[in-house]
């Protein structure tokens, strides 16, 4: 293919492409904003958990949690780019099969962001937890809930919060929300 060719190619992709990333930009900025917050809890709890094993002095989790900026980078710009790619591909799948059939077609788009977002959210949520002492063992929506509960009432009143944390143990038998 000669250039002239790929520069016309890219020119007709890029009268397509432009309107859809104009159309996706909220879109793609509470991912954006879903990416950052991950990266910040992130680097908060690598950082944490890299201070207690400095003063535990083990050597095998100072290496596993030492913070590493160029790789944090590079996977954060990663995820950007996987999600954008989500969003396009959700509003091409939206073109191609949601218009013709009266959807309107950002609704594809609207899906990746949601799948995007509870990926993320998952992510981050569970790095803001445990940098404020709220360990999850299970990752099912039930405990998830229960964890911000009783995270709420300890924000609001510690006491109110430790029991709410014993009632949900009894309940379940066990020894951790």
């Amino acid at each position: 293919m000669n250039s002239g060719t790929r520069a016309f190619t890219i020119t007709m992709i890029g009268q397509e492409f432009v309107p859809i990333i104009y159309d996706s930009r909220w879109l793609l900025g509470v991912i954006l904003l879903c990416v950052v917050a991950d990266f910040r809890f992130g680097w908060g709890e690598s950082h944490k958990r890299y201070m207690i094993a400095k003063k535990e002095n083990d050597r095998i989790a100072m290496t596993q949690w030492e913070w590493r900026t160029s790789r944090a980078i590079r996977r954060t710009i990663n995820k950007l780019i996987d999600y954008m790619i989500w969003v396009s591909i959700g509003v091409f799948i939206g073109l191609a099969l949601l218009q013709p059939i009266g959807i309107q077609y950002m609704m594809g788009g609207w899906a990746a962001t949601f799948i995007a977002v509870l990926c993320e959210g998952k992510s981050f949520v569970g790095h803001f937890f445990w940098l404020h002492g709220i360990n999850i063992k299970k990752t099912s929506i039930k405990d998830f809930l229960k964890a911000f509960a009783v995270s709420f009432v300890k924000s609001k009143n510690p006491e109110i919060g430790e029991a709410l944390k014993d009632g949900f143990e009894k309940i379940d038998g066990k020894e951790n929300v």
